[in-house]
Formats: structure tokens, sequence, C-alpha cells
């Protein structure tokens, strides 16, 4: 399953670079990529200092840290993509496994595999694939918070809502919402 989302996506990333534009890959993905270049071409340390904090701009100082560190390069910030679609496929699948069975995984896997906005979405440059995996990683210490009350999965969903928030401000009332049920429990 994943060799088979990897090659399906690095096709579109193919497409996208060198045939013909994907859908949303221009205004916002451009717009990402400038910011990122604006962060980032001045060196690391001027990058390091442009820190945006919680709001829209943080992909683009992610992107831009690495533009200062390694040159300026859409497709590296597509394989950044790339990655945390490929990861949240994996751990989605895994989190199916656990939950019902290796047939149920292994479907859940073919569908965000072959998802096409979620192939489309983790090939952009865009900030949506990186809110679908901290989204992920706080439902799944939601799940085990709630089979294990442990303290643990607790931290693992904050960590999730708040990685989550970095890229979309509005998601830490997911956050607040679950501290408000852990603290009335």
């Amino acid at each position: 399953i994943i060799y088979i989302a990897l090659s399906v996506r690095i096709i579109f990333i193919f497409i996208g670079h060198y045939i013909v534009p994907l859908p949303d890959s221009t205004q916002d993905a451009m717009g990402f990529q400038e910011l990122a270049w604006s962060y980032g071409k001045n060196g690391f340390y001027d990058a390091l200092n442009n820190f945006p904090g919680i709001n829209s701009f943080f992909y683009s100082w992610i992107i831009g840290v690495l533009y200062s560190l390694l040159g300026r390069s859409i497709l590296m910030a597509q394989s950044l993509s790339l990655l945390f679609g490929i990861l949240s496929i994996f751990i989605a699948w895994l989190f199916t496994k656990k939950l019902w069975d290796n047939q149920t995984a292994n479907k859940v896997g073919w569908v965000l595999a072959l998802f096409p906005s979620l192939i489309l979405y983790s090939t952009l440059p865009l900030r949506e694939v990186f809110q679908s995996f901290f989204l992920l990683i706080a439902v799944i210490g939601i799940y085990y918070w709630v089979r294990d009350y442990s303290n643990r999965y607790i931290f693992l969903a904050l960590f999730g809502f708040i990685g989550a928030t970095f890229f979309h401000g509005p998601l830490i009332f997911g956050g607040i919402v679950f501290l408000l049920i852990v603290f009335f429990i």
C-alpha cells in the first residue's frame, strides 16, 4: 500500500512540476513558496529570527528554514508534504489495525493511498497534510486515553492538537475541548 501510495504521489508531483499545474497549485502554493523564500534567502539565523508564531505563516517559516539551509527548491517542499502524507497513511493503517483487524486496516490504507484529494494535498506544498497528520496523532492520543486513562496519552493528544494548531490556529479548540473533558472526568 505504501509503495503504491508513494508511486502515485511521485507521478503526480512529476505531472504537476513538468506537464500541467495541478489544481490548487498556483495561488496558495506559490504564495507559501514566495513567503518561505523571503524567510530563508538571507540565511539560517535570519530565518530563525522571522519565526511567525502560531499562525498560517508557520508552514512558510518551516520551508524557509529548509531553504536557508539547503537552497530554494519547490520539489523539497513537495517532498516534505509527501513524507507527511505517507506517514499519515501508515499511521492510519496501523491505528485501524489496532482498532479492528488487518483486513479493515488494508481497506483503510488503500482508500487513503488512492483517494484523489489526499493524493493532491500530499503532493502540493500546502499545509493541509500537516494539519491532518497532527490531528491523526491527537485522535490516537484521545483513543488511548479513553481506553487506558493514562496521562501520557493526554500529552500525546495535546501534542497532536498543538502541532495542528501551528498550521491552522483554530484547531486549538479541539485541544481545549479535550482538556475540558479530561478535567471533568
